[in-house]
């Protein structure tokens, strides 16, 4: 143990005693890479990520891969842990896939529910919202029921995004009276038990005349990502034929903030869509197309790095720590940076273990001396 550990040991026994006290800290995505290269498994030019269970052991796919049942068809990879590798990806089989396009799949917290959207015959639409349910982890998932009239109407409702208190469906509807050629819509109710209410416009400015598509919602439900559609116009201020765009919120009572385009690291002359966040915060996931004809496709990953570096002098140090201890209790969002990378109202224990964390990546010299 050297003498930087020590002072981190103490202000951990130190803090861990400290009363808490509610905005959102700042975060940078990381370099993408291929999917393939993290999960071999995965066939990059069919595969793209669907969704992960909230306890990390289920990554469910939307695939075009040989083997399945229709157009899209759901598959899912399982591991024993969050350490281990994935395993190979398993079919969910009949009834869930069909032979159309079964796509968007939306898992609640407790992994016994999922909404998707589907094409096949019997909705409402040309597309609708289905749900589907099942005893425990363990078990299969049972047969999928039509959410209904009140969410799907004579027009496609697709990509359905399910908060994590189960009490917000975002999705989206090319609907009449919408701002776009497809805008995005949220319905509530009050408890997981109640039916969902009427579907609201969410409004500028996160709708517009351009079409918004593709939305999928953060584990903690402050960020709400969505891709501008391919058949419109280019939403003003991106970067190519359609592109992710990121809103954030306060917390799930407040408005959206207006949308920020991701930028070119996600976003090229093609298409960019199907934006997907990992529930603990840590991963992005996105799909991309590699010609102009989309028949050329790709999925990759990336890192969302909280900014630690508080006094911005170039390094990870002490100095931080110390600005860490003197903001704990308050709300002062520099430095709220976990559990998720952009922070959850308060500077307190969880905090603290991300910012070391980030330290030891920084300092892999001295974690190394450590132990």
């Amino acid at each position: 143990m050297n003498a930087t550990t020590k002072p981190l040991i103490l202000v951990c026994v130190v803090l861990a005693t400290c009363a808490t006290s509610s905005v959102r800290a700042d975060f940078t995505f990381g370099e993408p890479v291929d999917l393939r290269t993290v999960v071999p498994e995965l066939d990059g030019t069919a595969d793209g990520v669907s969704c992960l269970s909230f306890d990390g052991l289920e990554m469910y796919i939307d695939s075009q891969r040989p083997g399945g049942y229709g157009d899209w068809d759901f598959w899912v990879l399982r591991r024993p842990s969050e350490d281990a590798d994935w395993g190979p990806p398993e079919n969910l089989g009949v009834p869930i896939n069909s032979p159309k396009e079964d796509s968007s799949f939306s898992i609640s917290a407790d992994g016994l529910s999922a909404y998707f959207s589907s094409n096949r015959l019997g909705g409402y639409g040309s597309f609708d919202i289905y749900i589907v349910t099942r005893p425990t982890t363990t078990d299969p998932w049972g047969s999928p029921v039509n959410v209904g009239s009140q969410i799907n109407g004579s027009a496609a409702d697709t990509a359905p995004s399910v908060s994590p208190d189960g009490l917000e469906l975002h999705f989206v509807s090319w609907r009449t009276g919408g701002y776009g050629d497809g805008d995005i819509y949220v319905a509530r109710r009050e408890t997981t038990t109640d039916l969902w209410g009427k579907p609201a416009n969410l409004g500028p400015p996160v709708n517009s005349a351009y079409g918004e598509t593709q939305v999928f919602l953060s584990a903690d439900g402050l960020l709400l990502f969505f891709a501008d559609n391919w058949s419109t116009a280019p939403r003003p201020g991106g970067h190519g034929s359609q592109d992710i765009w990121m809103a954030r919120r306060a917390d799930p009572s407040a408005s959206w903030e207006a949308p920020v385009n991701l930028g070119p690291r996600f976003n090229g002359p093609a298409y960019d869509w199907s934006p997907r966040i990992s529930p603990d915060g840590h991963t992005f996931y996105f799909s991309t197309a590699l010609t102009l004809d989309t028949t050329t496709w790709s999925s990759s990953q990336a890192p969302i790095i909280p900014t630690v570096d508080f006094n911005a002098d170039g390094a990870v140090d002490l100095d931080d720590l110390v600005l860490l201890i003197e903001n704990w209790g308050t709300d002062n969002t520099l430095y709220d940076i976990g559990p998720y990378a952009w922070g959850d109202g308060v500077v307190d224990i969880q905090d603290l273990k991300v910012f070391i964390a980030e330290w030891e990546k920084a300092n892999p010299t001295n974690s190394q001396d450590n132990q």
